[in-house]
């Protein structure tokens, strides 16, 4: 065989066993590279071809029962077109759903029901008949958590600002095993009071580095807070950052932090951050309060106006999207991380606030989550301001920041200081 031959053949072997790599590899240094190769090749195909028409539909029923072969009400069963587009019913009393009009099409559904776990579901082909499809549910099962130990905090740190909020307190840095590995930078907050004063617990969990966000946890620690503040990067790993902000909780309950009561602990998020609390909510039961600042609540729904040109997520997050997949290959990414199919009516009291001029997050994010705490009857207060920007920041005199502010201060004097009202 001739060299050049030769070359070819290694070159084309190498070529597909690194094309076999790229498509099985779960490593999140892989699935976003090949998720990213994989969109652009697709749009690249359709320029010439065109998108998939919808152009016949279908129905999809079945039952939702739990293990017991029991029904159960209020679970949703969602499927989604490759461009976020979604079709979702939830189950009536018997177990009982059905959803019309789906474009004809494969697809992989996904269900889930308060305190249930998400479940992916068996392959579907919906066609021009009625498709079948019962669907079984386990309880939710909180996973094992390595708990967190060796809490150190540094000398405390007095520290003033002033603006947005004028405010002083003191600052530690808190350092602990977070599960076998060290923790991510996390910042403690007191008022400046006489060390016999116990306050509620405010964990704030802001969409940057923490120390950033200074200005903002001051405050709210002079306030009447003991505030635990962290920044989670914005990672594809949410998961193990929750867990880390578990294993903080714990620590918070059980009386590891000076001056703060563990029986009142409540949580704050912004923007990305956001997630991560209504992760928490779904996860636990035992906070008081919450409150979501410009949150993102249905990634499917983000999706599709990003697909449809009405959405042009900043700061690169669009790459974001691409990399995290198609909601319909990649449905449970999307699905986990939507707010509005996991609601709940036992979530604490929840404040929603958002820009009706927000550039990044669309206020209608909040609406959509607000209807769904509505249809479950949960307990929350929304709050929309025009003229703001996405961190509900104005030009000018800061009239915005101040009123948000005092929004937030009152929501949790209301919440997290019911036990040192009632002494």
């Amino acid at each position: 065989m001739p060299h050049k031959s030769r070359l070819v053949l290694i070159l084309s072997g190498f070529l597909l066993l690194s094309l076999f790599f790229l498509a099985t590899r779960q490593q999140r240094y892989i699935w976003p590279l090949r998720n990213n190769l994989y969109y652009h090749s697709l749009k690249l195909w359709w320029s010439y071809v065109g998108l998939p028409i919808k152009d016949e539909h279908g129905t999809l029923e079945g039952k939702v029962q739990n293990e017991l072969g029991q029904p159960i009400s209020g679970a949703w069963v969602l499927l989604s077109w490759w461009d976020g587009t979604t079709y979702q019913a939830q189950s009536d009393s018997q177990g009982h759903y059905r959803i019309e009009n789906i474009a004809s099409g494969w697809y992989r559904p996904v269900s889930a029901a308060p305190h249930y776990q998400n479940r992916l579901l068996s392959p579907v082909t919906i066609g021009v008949q009625m498709t079948t499809l019962d669907v079984r549910l386990s309880p939710e099962i909180a996973s094992p958590l390595t708990p967190a130990d060796h809490l150190t905090l540094s000398p405390p740190t007095e520290l003033s600002c002033p603006q947005p909020i004028s405010g002083t307190a003191q600052r530690f840095q808190a350092s602990f095993n977070n599960g076998g590995s060290p923790n991510h930078l996390t910042l403690f907050y007191l008022p400046i009071t006489p060390t016999t004063t116990v306050w509620p617990i405010l964990l704030t969990i802001y969409p940057g580095p923490v120390d950033s966000w200074e200005c903002v946890s001051i405050p709210l620690a002079a306030a009447g807070y003991a505030v635990i503040a962290v920044g989670p990067e914005y990672s594809f790993e949410i998961e193990q950052q929750i867990d880390e902000l578990e294993r903080l909780i714990n620590l918070a309950q059980a009386g590891a932090f000076p001056q703060s009561d563990g029986r009142q602990v409540g949580l704050l998020g912004g923007s990305f951050s956001s997630i991560h609390v209504l992760r928490l909510l779904e996860r636990r039961q035992d906070m008081q309060a919450a409150l979501l600042l410009g949150p993102p609540t249905d990634m499917f729904n983000l999706r599709q106006r990003f697909e449809a040109g009405s959405f042009y997520p900043p700061f690169g997050l669009d790459q974001v999207m691409i990399a995290a997949g198609l909601p319909s290959d990649e449905i449970m990414r999307y699905w986990r991380y939507s707010a509005v199919y996991h609601a709940q009516s036992d979530f604490p009291p929840l404040a929603l606030l958002h820009s009706r001029t927000d550039e990044v997050v669309p206020f209608q994010q909040t609406e959509l989550l607000a209807n769904c705490l509505d249809a479950v009857g949960a307990n929350y207060e929304g709050y929309f301001f025009d003229g703001a920007s996405h961190y509900l920041l104005a030009d000018g005199d800061g009239e915005a920041s101040l009123k948000v502010y005092q929004i937030t201060v009152n929501f949790l004097n209301r919440h997290l200081k019911k036990l040192e009202s009632a002494r």
